[in-house]
């Protein structure tokens, strides 16, 4: 048999060159309803089994993959940016604001607020999103430097966290009365996973040492954005 993807002479289900079934079909619509819950949303791998496990045992789930057990999983860019734009999709389709709108929002009733920084940041609130999980990783990184674990791989679990996140928001996408305290539970929600998160992912330490580095990330991080704040305003002055 010769494969169609690759040119290569094999035999039995899969290429031995490059893995492409042998059973290729003609693309119509039969292709269509059985190839897209068997590959982005399929139960047993792919995108829902990845919000399954981030739902279930989040830092666990994210340190196997980590650990090497990637087969099932939705890689981590490809699941944050799926989640953003279903929940960005969503909030669109409803007509209502999302959580970064409100966001840009209460800058603007702050003090370092300008006209030119307020536009800045309603034109760049994509940009900014995609900032602050670099930014995160890098607070996340210093407080557990002694972890063996490297920058890129605290990048790849706020990739994971920040995507499941979205989906929580996207469950309140519903409350139209932003001004609310109602809007305080999605974001506190959000908080809390990524805690959960991490006190699962650093198993390893006890859980003083634990705690006291998650704050510590949240410390780190806040005054990075207070000066990045400081420093954006001033220049779009």
């Amino acid at each position: 048999m010769i494969c169609k993807n690759c040119g290569h002479h094999f035999s039995g289900n899969y290429c031995s060159n490059c893995g492409q079934k042998s059973n290729i079909k003609k693309i119509d619509y039969n292709y269509l309803i059985h190839e897209l819950p068997s590959s982005v949303f399929q139960i047993n791998r792919g995108f829902l089994f990845t919000v399954l496990k981030l739902a279930t045992r989040p830092g666990h789930s994210v340190r196997e993959f980590l650990d090497g057990k990637r087969k099932n999983y939705f890689k981590p860019v490809p699941f944050l940016f799926l989640t953003s734009t279903i929940y960005i999709f969503f909030n669109y389709l409803i007509a209502n604001d999302t959580f970064m709108d409100d966001f840009i929002v209460g800058i603007k009733l702050t003090e370092i607020s300008s006209n030119n920084s307020l536009k800045w940041f309603s034109d760049h609130k994509t940009y900014i999103v995609l900032a602050i999980i670099p930014l995160f990783s890098v607070a996340s990184y210093l407080a557990f430097l002694k972890s063996k674990y490297n920058y890129v791989e605290h990048l790849v679990l706020n990739f994971y966290t920040t995507g499941q996140q979205m989906l929580i928001y996207l469950m309140f996408s519903f409350i139209n009365m932003r001004d609310s305290s109602l809007t305080l539970i999605p974001l506190s929600l959000g908080m809390l996973f990524n805690i959960w998160t991490y006190a699962q992912f650093f198993s390893s330490i006890t859980i003083l040492k634990r705690i006291i580095r998650i704050a510590f990330t949240y410390l780190i991080f806040s005054t990075i954005v207070m000066m990045g704040l400081f420093v954006l305003v001033g220049l779009l002055k």
